[in-house]
């Protein structure tokens, strides 16, 4: 059995899970319908008596949040929100996140339960290395190792070399990183022929789930164990789930109300004050299942698939084709057909454009795409290869 940070909460009776799922989401719906006109609108008269009655209660999606910007999903007024964060909704546009004073000490303290699975304790050095991109992912996994006890080195440098040192130098030994960072360091400690055991690393905290070899790779490279993350930016990332020493990421159920429907992961935040939300629609793959596992932790199991939107993730940074179509609307090109596919850290964007945008000079067509390469990259931080097509001609 691994350490638990709350066993009084991640190894809950069926019994007494159900009861206090229960009660959570009445109070939800009592504070909704109370303080969000939207859900007001929706719940009517809705009322649960059991937690099958779930399935009957209306559904929130994306779009309801890019629709309610900036304010209009919160619960409270915004003179009892201390922080905001925000992320990019389907259509491009913003998604704001509010939290509370309380927010925060539950997002640190759900936090916390993933690092102690990991592991930590208050004897750790934990190096948080994201890059400028996941500023609100570093701050989750910041508030969770204090509140675990252990030493933070908050630094987030973007050149690997430096990082290296720097583990070296602070002697960290957990590492919390996205896999991509992860592969890089693996990179330069392979070109400077340096034995991983040489530092003292035994955890990786991965931001997101991986595959069995990505795992494996990193684990060799590194010389330490690995544990991926699971959250969304839309409620708290990280913080939804906890992976266990078995790899199973077992949702916080005393926190979150999960459901499939049609295979699609469905959330319900029970503890959420700031902005609350009901039956969240998250465009993300899934399957649930109930597995007693060595670890005792009793909380059900999630196996996250893709996306079930036309969101892709570049280099760790997810896009939506709306932010593509945006971009290229403000542009000399305007809006014209275009393909996106992902070649390893790039993105490659085939556009159709006319003759008389580009002209027949080959000279105007390189200046136009080194142009729109370098502004892509400084509005997304997406490396973009950009590629001109033509029914009368091939790619350039």
């Amino acid at each position: 059995m691994s350490p638990l940070f709350e066993r009084d909460r991640e190894a809950l009776r069926a019994d007494q899970l159900e009861q206090l799922q229960l009660e959570r989401l009445q109070a939800l719906l009592a504070r909704l319908r109370r303080n969000v006109r939207r859900y007001r609108e929706l719940l009517g008269d809705a009322r649960v008596e059991s937690l099958a009655d779930l399935g009957r209660l209306p559904a929130t999606t994306p779009e309801n949040l890019v629709e309610a910007f900036p304010y209009g999903m919160f619960a409270l007024p915004l003179r009892e929100v201390i922080r905001l964060h925000s992320t990019v909704g389907p259509d491009g546009r913003q998604i704001v996140v509010g939290h509370t004073r309380n927010d925060l000490d539950q997002w640190g303290r759900l936090v916390a339960r993933q690092l102690v699975a990991a592991g930590v304790t208050g004897n750790d050095v934990l190096q948080i290395c994201f890059g400028g991109g996941f500023f609100g992912q570093a701050l989750g996994y910041m508030r969770g190792a204090e509140v675990a006890g252990a030493c933070v080195i908050p630094e987030d440098p973007f050149h690997v070399e430096y990082q290296l040192d720097l583990m070296k130098n602070y002697r960290a030994t957990v590492l919390i990183t996205t896999p991509s960072n992860a592969r890089d360091l693996v990179e330069v400690i392979r070109a400077r022929r340096m034995d991983p055991q040489a530092l003292e690393l035994r955890a990786l905290v991965l931001s997101r789930p991986v595959g069995p070899e990505v795992r494996e790779e990193l684990e060799t490279g590194l010389f330490a164990r690995a544990f991926c993350g699971f959250g969304l930016p839309e409620i708290l990332d990280p913080g939804l789930a906890v992976e266990c020493p078995e790899h199973n990421l077992h949702v916080s159920e005393d926190h979150f109300l999960v459901e499939t429907v049609a295979g699609e992961l469905v959330v319900t935040t029970l503890a959420r004050e700031a902005m609350p939300l009901l039956r969240y629609r998250t465009r993300v793959a899934a399957q649930l299942e109930c597995v007693k596992c060595p670890c005792g932790r009793t909380g059900v199991v999630l196996r996250p698939g893709g996306r079930l939107d036309d969101r892709m993730t570049v280099n760790e940074v997810p896009l939506y084709r709306a932010q593509v179509e945006q971009f290229l609307a403000q542009t000399r090109i305007g809006r014209q057909p275009f393909a996106l596919s992902v070649a390893g850290r790039t993105l490659e964007l085939a556009v159709e454009v006319s003759e008389d945008i580009v002209g027949d000079k080959m000279g105007l067509l390189t200046d136009l795409k080194a142009v729109l390469e370098s502004e892509f990259q400084a509005r997304f931080g997406i490396v973009a290869d950009l590629r001109f097509t033509s029914p009368s001609r091939k790619p350039a």
